[in-house]
């Protein structure tokens, strides 16, 4: 089973971090990571190329990459990352699309807003 450790709260260091543009900021839209993020929570994530089980990450969506996804790594490989949804029951998620290849990796969530 993935770690799913609470998601910090914004701090100083990551406002400053957002300030000097080292930080994206995203809106959540939808359940699918309830109870983590909630419909309307907005999050701070930092570009990267890399990403570990556990982590929450921003991706392009698979078939629609003006999209953007965020969810839980289950697990990585050289070909890509399968992702879950915290809530199942209303995610669309690696058990609908597959694995995410890592190209689509837009960045890991460091802090809700």
């Amino acid at each position: 089973d993935i770690d799913r450790s609470p998601l910090s709260a914004v701090g100083l260091k990551e406002i400053l971090a957002w300030t000097l543009s080292l930080r994206v900021r995203l809106r959540v839209q939808g359940q699918s990571m309830s109870p983590t993020l909630e419909d309307g929570d907005h999050v701070l994530f930092r570009p990267s190329t890399t990403a570990s089980p556990g982590d929450i990450v921003v991706c392009r969506h698979p078939f629609r990459t003006d999209t953007r996804i965020i969810k839980r790594v289950l697990e990585q490989g050289p070909d890509g990352l399968i992702l879950r949804g915290d809530n199942p029951a209303a995610s669309t998620d690696s058990a609908q699309l597959g694995r995410i290849p890592w190209a689509h990796l837009q960045g890991c969530v460091t802090a809700k807003m």
